[in-house]
């Protein structure tokens, strides 16, 4: 079931965060936490509960038109998890809106996964950028539903 994630997941999203950390450069707990609470706040945060726990997580900003972050708990991937929020949040945009994601450039080992999902949900490669430090790629989805 997917649902709004409310400030009572915070022990989940960070047991979960655990075991996914080191997928994202420049992890930071307490950053992190602070846009979860921001994304809490303006409705912009997802998740997909299996087992009573979080299987997946996503959070974007509607103002900038970016999903910002995306998490599936090891146990649960390769279920189209992040494929159903991903469908859920463009529910949240018009037709012709241009939606961005930032990812591991093609090539990097731990950016496979990351990318097979968002091209297998219809985003396209744009620029490279460096993030943190680290070589990465920006992705984008146009609205099409």
């Amino acid at each position: 079931m997917i649902r709004y994630v409310t400030k009572d997941d915070e022990g989940q999203i960070l047991s979960m965060m655990e075991l996914v950390k080191d997928d994202f450069a420049g992890y930071k707990e307490k950053e992190f936490l602070e846009a979860v609470y921001n994304a809490i706040s303006n409705n912009e945060a997802i998740m997909e509960e299996k087992d009573g726990r979080i299987a997946g997580l996503l959070m974007c900003s509607k103002k900038e038109k970016e999903l910002s972050f995306l998490a599936v708990h090891p146990e649960y991937r390769k279920n189209s998890i992040a494929k159903r929020l991903i469908e859920k949040m463009t529910e949240w945009f018009a037709v012709g809106d241009i939606i961005s994601v930032v990812t591991f450039r093609e090539g990097d080992p731990k950016g496979i996964p990351a990318r097979a999902c968002y091209h297998s949900c219809g985003f396209v490669d744009d620029e490279k950028l460096t993030v943190f430090d680290y070589p990465c790629q920006k992705m984008i989805l146009k609205i099409c539903h």
